[in-house]
């Protein structure tokens, strides 16, 4: 390393204005300059003033600056933070994005039991039963519907006149967030009209959801 290059490493290593690196640059030059000519070898005299990173540290401290990191050291922190928050919202996302099974993939449901509990459970609508119904929800389920909310629900479908039978099901299992439920699409048919209903189950077969239209 020459002399130049010496001083051109300790003055980008600098955290100061360009009038303040003038000026060490000025005195730097002549410094050496006299202790070259007072006999010292180049190499002398860098290792009395030390390497451009230590000698550029001892301004900044005299000056009261702090070194500043380097653009790539934070760069490559802000990209770490950067993509510690990426992960942590794909995986939040991916744990609020359901998946969707056939039936009995679990191994917790079959087909003539969930056909029986959905039916039963249009039975009790049909019947106006509101106690059987929430008798058979989950918690969550018992804490948000009321039985004037789920008759007025009931209620709000029209006469529909007696159930004949259902016309047609379907039957998926959901798991999101390691809990995995059934849910049926099954419509049916009264005398007036027919019913589409969306009901799902917990594992205990348990009331999660009843949508009807």
């Amino acid at each position: 390393m020459n002399r130049e290059k010496y001083i051109k490493k300790v003055i980008r290593l600098l955290n100061c204005s360009q009038q303040q690196k003038k000026k060490i640059k000025l005195d730097l030059e002549n410094d050496i300059e006299m202790a070259l000519k007072n006999g010292e070898s180049f190499e002398d005299v860098i290792q009395r003033m030390g390497t451009p990173k230590e000698l550029a540290h001892e301004f900044n401290e005299n000056m009261g600056v702090k070194t500043r990191r380097s653009y790539k050291k934070i760069i490559g922190i802000i990209m770490g933070v950067v993509a510690v928050l990426i992960l942590g919202v794909y995986l939040l996302v991916r744990s609020l994005i359901p998946e969707y099974q056939t039936l009995g993939t679990s191994g917790l449901f079959d087909q003539k039991t969930v056909e029986q509990h959905m039916e039963e459970t249009i039975l009790d609508v049909s019947h106006l039963d509101i106690q059987a119904i929430l008798e058979n929800c989950d918690e969550k389920m018992k804490e948000s519907m009321s039985e004037s909310l789920l008759k007025e629900s009931i209620l709000s479908l029209g006469d529909l006149g007696d159930y004949q039978r259902i016309t047609s099901q379907r039957y998926t299992e959901i798991k999101q967030n390691n809990d995995i439920c059934v849910v049926g699409e099954v419509v049916a048919l009264y005398e007036q009209r027919s019913v589409t209903y969306t009901i799902t189950f917990n594992e205990n077969y348990e009331l999660m959801g009843l949508y009807m239209k």
